[in-house]
């Protein structure tokens, strides 16, 4: 057995270089323009509104509980923070018409 014919110094298989193909990516993959019975290609806020209602509906809540979360989901949207302060929860509930009762 020669130095030719060592498998180490052989050529390997030539792999098809994939920088050279063109992109796949790009532009809309669809044939024609036809109507499709259901878009779900819409995107996150879709499944994030929907993971919301699930968790919202996932208990029998009365009204009071759902009007509650509704004000702070509507705070959270007015001021772009995530979680309100003690200080805030409570103007929240004054807003929604709660008093302190001695």
């Amino acid at each position: 057995m020669g130095p030719a014919d060592d498998p180490q110094d052989a050529p390997a298989a030539q792999a098809p270089d994939r920088r050279t193909r063109p992109e796949r990516r790009q532009g809309e993959r669809r044939a024609a323009e036809q109507p499709v019975a259901v878009e779900r290609r819409t995107g996150g806020e879709r499944r994030a509104r929907q993971r919301r209602e699930r968790r919202m509906n996932q208990y029998d809540m009365d009204a009071e509980t759902l009007d509650f979360i509704r004000a702070i989901g509507r705070f959270k949207d007015r001021t772009g923070r995530p979680f309100p302060t003690w200080s805030e929860v409570l103007g929240i509930l004054k807003e929604l018409g709660y008093e302190r009762r001695d």
